[in-house]
């Protein structure tokens, strides 16, 4: 595999289809995916493909909230770990959401997710929000969601992580 430098990110298009269905099947199980009581359908959303040498290597997906201040991460995710793909891809979102005009950008994951939640942190996230109970009420809407995650952990509520774009957090 070539350099990690040589990884690029270009917006998601139609031929991006297989790939982006099953990255979603493979970390949630579907293409709609269930953040603060909303539902996405992850597949129709705009966002970004790593590739190195025409491999897709990770997507993003995101959403420009409504009033167009605010954008939400909804999906994340690399095929290969320690090359700096989703440190790519999350750049790209964030850029996105600039030209956007969005002051503010956010994403959520479950309380499970450490990892997860310590990559946002490293590149300057900060914890926002627990929202208690979420994935158990989500888990009401999709049975399918698992109640313990990887590492033992209850799958239980989202925790909401966020990256002022302009100025100093309010």
């Amino acid at each position: 595999m070539s350099a990690a430098s040589d990884i690029t990110t270009r917006p998601i298009d139609h031929s991006d289809a297989d790939f982006l269905h099953a990255e979603l099947a493979c970390h949630w199980g579907g293409t709609q995916i269930w953040s603060l009581g909303r539902a996405y359908e992850a597949d129709t959303l705009p966002g970004f493909i790593a590739e190195l040498g025409g491999e897709r290597l990770g997507e993003i997906t995101y959403a420009v909230q409504p009033g167009g201040y605010q954008c939400e991460v909804v999906t994340l995710s690399a095929v290969r770990e320690g090359l700096g793909i989703g440190s790519r891809l999350l750049n790209a979102a964030v850029q996105a959401a600039r030209a956007a005009g969005c002051i503010r950008i956010f994403l959520t994951t479950t309380n499970d997710n450490i990892r997860a939640i310590g990559f946002y942190q490293l590149r300057g996230w900060r914890l926002a929000a627990l929202h208690k109970g979420n994935v158990d009420e989500a888990r009401k809407r999709v049975p399918t969601i698992p109640r313990i995650g990887p590492s033992g952990i209850p799958i239980r509520d989202e925790v909401e992580l966020e990256l002022w774009l302009q100025g100093e957090q309010p």
